[in-house]
């Protein structure tokens, strides 16, 4: 990938979850104001099970799963979605959901090394620098917040612990060969991620919540696009790009979420802001353009 550009295919697809995924954190505020964090998750996710589960249907795929498989892919549930879901409840429990999301894209910092021990990637100094300004960007993010963090250090530990676990189900899935599996590895994760969050809602919530009918179809959209669309979106990247590459490719994520909260709720988009989107560029320039060559001279 150092010597090549990216393909096209996955440069559509960084194009589409950026916007699927960057767009998604404003909205969950406005589903939040009807429904509890516990029960929102559970909504979502057996919605978006339900939804993937149809579509893999429709193309045809098979839905079984081959006995040996069954170990990573609940390996790779429980990374990707379980604990991701859990830890971003309980960092958004204690810190406003924007800074929640900045910690839970800390995701390349973690599987930069990860990837480097399992899966035998190396780093180039191109990569390198490319992680380097991709973690910059992410900090750039978190600087206002560091205050809030400091007063509430368990949410700071849900959401580092929610870009950790997304880093290790990344790597369960890149280094695990799926039989073809295609949009019903999506489905299956997503599926088995619903009995534990559902168990964590009928602990803390007990009873359904009374929500309006902008609640409902923000949640029903939330589960539709960003969860089954931008899941699936995003194991398809995983596939086409080395994963220390994928993983960058989160970090232009936050960047559009700061933006779309600029857009939405007339947040403050100052220096820090601005410097944080050109890293995210600059990151993902040196990780998908490959470096010139020089041509040789003219006789």
């Amino acid at each position: 990938m150092t010597n090549r550009s990216a393909p096209p295919q996955a440069l559509a697809l960084l194009a589409l979850l950026t916007l699927l995924w960057g767009t998604n954190w404003p909205l969950f505020r406005l589903a939040l104001e009807g429904l509890s964090v516990w029960s929102f998750r559970t909504f979502v996710a057996a919605i978006a099970a339900v939804a993937l589960f149809g579509a893999a249907k429709l193309r045809g795929e098979r839905l079984s799963v081959p006995r040996r498989l069954w170990l990573p892919l609940l390996a790779a549930s429980i990374g990707n979605i379980t604990v991701w879901g859990i830890a971003t409840t309980v960092a958004v429990l204690y810190l406003p959901s924007g800074q929640a999301s900045i910690l839970a894209y800390t995701m390349p910092l973690w599987l930069a090394p990860l990837a480097a021990i399992f899966l035998g990637q190396r780093f180039t100094l191109r990569l390198l620098l490319a992680i380097l300004l991709g973690i910059a960007a992410v900090t750039l993010l978190m600087i206002p917040n560091f205050a809030s963090y400091a007063h509430a250090p368990l949410g700071l530990a849900a959401g580092l612990s929610a870009g950790f676990a997304w880093a290790v189900g990344t790597v369960v899935v890149k280094r695990t060969d799926w039989g073809g599996m295609g949009l019903a590895l999506t489905a299956w994760q997503v599926l088995l991620s619903v009995p534990p969050i559902a168990l964590g809602f009928l602990l803390v919530d007990g009873t359904w919540p009374t929500a309006g009918v902008l609640a409902w179809a923000v949640s029903v959209y939330i589960a539709l696009v960003p969860m089954a669309i931008g899941t699936a979106t995003w194991f398809a990247l995983v596939h086409l790009l080395p994963a220390q590459i994928a993983g960058l490719s989160s970090v232009c994520i936050p960047v559009v979420a700061v933006i779309a909260g600029v857009l939405l709720y007339n947040e403050p988009l100052g220096p820090l802001q601005i410097a944080a989107l050109a890293c995210a560029v600059a990151a993902l320039y040196l990780a998908l353009v490959p470096p010139r060559t020089a041509t040789p001279a003219r006789a």
